[in-house]
């Protein structure tokens, strides 16, 4: 298993974090858990995509650009245009929101490593 897909995930998430907050309007005082979501979803997609396209030191860099592209889209629609107070309902689902997200991502990256890992799975 080739493991440098956690680096070039790393790679590509502070890249589009970057360049998302550097053209963004929008403020961005919870950037970390943009990335961290971002990340986490790009980490997962290169698991479960089948790889495509051109390879450079093991990894296909297509489905992993697209899976960030994607999902870093769908976080940043997300993103309120102006700041909401923290008592709001906006808030409460938005943070559950997140913990949902964070959860299922974490158990794709887990369930990908198992089934793609020689030896775990008997037959």
């Amino acid at each position: 298993m080739n493991y440098y897909i956690i680096f070039a995930a790393l790679l590509v998430t502070m890249v589009i974090t970057w360049a998302l907050a550097a053209l963004s309007k929008r403020p961005l005082k919870g950037l970390w858990l943009f990335f961290l979501i971002v990340f986490l979803a790009t980490w997962a997609g290169q698991l479960w995509i089948n790889p495509f396209g051109p390879t450079a030191w093991g990894i296909a860099w297509v489905p992993l650009v697209l899976v960030a592209v994607f999902f870093s889209s769908f976080v940043f629609a997300l993103i309120p245009f102006k700041k909401r107070e923290e008592g709001s309902s906006t808030f409460l689902i938005m943070g559950v929101f997140f913990w949902i997200i964070v959860v299922l991502l974490i158990a794709a990256i887990s369930a990908g490593y198992y089934y793609k890992t020689p030896g775990l799975i008997a037959g």
